[in-house]
């Protein structure tokens, strides 16, 4: 093969090299600031290891142009190189607003996605679990009912592939004072090896304004919509249940997706 040709595929080469590593760093940017998930599962772990890929790709070519003595590039043809270069730069730029708009569009998309999978999730188990809920909504915190409480939860939460947890948010007064409790598996395992019987103070949700807001007008005032919340990878969908058109406990179902950001 002529040097010519050599110098001209080494440099083409290390070019494609050199946009692929600026692309790569400017989509890692976006996805580590702005927490995006746009991978499927595993796939996080091949973009990652990518970028060795590219860094061999432009070592190679920096040898093969060492190699073709890149000293004996032809002068004829640099002019139209130049004019030409400037519409490969063009190219170039434009590639970063396209590249943004996918990551940021899949991302959306990944949210949406998550978030009907959780209503349809909430859905079902009220629709499949009616005597279930109810009881839980009901639950007053005696002794012998806490195991049968604990076995409604764990049958709840074995009902979905689409949420990690599911809870349940109900009112309640200690000393006369409002409160919201939030029955969960996680607590009830961690009580029943206590000696002392569990009580309404162990089961104390701390929600932030915004989510309170949520859940006192949906007991107080008997309102029906959902709420989902994201961030970082965590998903929280609060679906009311109610029962003769009033709001009398609200399924809390938890996601996390680990993937689809580098060191998730």
């Amino acid at each position: 093969m002529e040097l010519k040709k050599i110098v001209k595929i080494s440099n083409i080469i290390g070019l494609i090299s050199i946009l692929l590593l600026m692309y790569w760093v400017f989509s890692f940017v976006l996805i580590e600031v702005f927490g995006l998930k746009v991978f499927r599962e595993h796939m996080t772990g091949m973009f990652g290891l990518s970028i060795l890929g590219i860094l061999a790709l432009m070592a190679g070519a920096l040898m093969l142009n060492i190699m073709a003595n890149l000293t004996r590039i032809a002068e004829r043809g640099q002019q139209a190189t130049v004019v030409g270069g400037k519409k490969l730069i063009h190219g170039v730029l434009l590639v970063f607003p396209l590249l943004a708009a996918i990551l940021f569009g899949g991302n959306y998309l990944t949210i949406q996605k998550k978030q009907q999978l959780l209503e349809h999730s909430a859905q079902s188990l009220i629709q499949d679990n009616q005597q279930q809920v109810a009881w839980l909504a009901g639950y007053r915190f005696a002794p012998k009912q806490f195991q049968t409480a604990k076995e409604i939860l764990i049958l709840l939460n074995k009902q979905g592939r689409s949420f990690n947890q599911v809870s349940l948010i109900v009112p309640d007064k200690i000393n006369g004072k409002p409160v919201l409790l939030n029955l969960s598996l996680d607590k009830m395992a961690y009580l029943g090896d206590k000696t002392q019987p569990a009580g309404k103070s162990d089961f104390l949700y701390a929600a932030d304004l915004a989510e309170r807001d949520y859940l006192n007008a949906a007991f107080r005032q008997h309102a029906n919509a959902s709420r989902f919340d994201h961030a970082n990878g965590h998903y929280v969908l609060l679906y009311p249940y109610q029962k003769d058109g009033k709001t009398v406990g609200v399924l809390r179902l938890s996601d996390y997706q680990a993937y689809g950001k580098l060191g998730s």
